[in-house]
């Protein structure tokens, strides 16, 4: 093997590390930002969760309220019956 043909393999070699290197990072960056991605899935989940509690407590606050407004116009209009 000539010394111009060790001085390319060495070449290639460097620039196959490089690239290596460029991949590692780049999946590096990606594995960083999925970790990330999944955390703020499971703080939206948990956000979700507590807003589906919410809704159904203001559901049956609403059915109360209907209901004792329904039985407040009853008394009303049995008191106006009256009068």
């Amino acid at each position: 093997m000539s010394n111009e043909e060790i001085r390319k393999l060495k070449e290639e070699k460097v620039a196959l590390y490089a690239d290596v290197k460029k991949y590692r990072d780049e999946n590096e960056a990606l594995q960083k930002q999925k970790i990330f991605l999944q955390n703020q899935c499971r703080k939206a989940g948990g956000a979700i969760f507590n807003q589906e509690k919410t809704i159904e407590g203001l559901k049956k606050d609403i059915d109360r309220l209907s209901e004792e407004n329904d039985n407040l116009r009853r008394m009303m209009g049995s008191q106006n019956d009256t009068e």
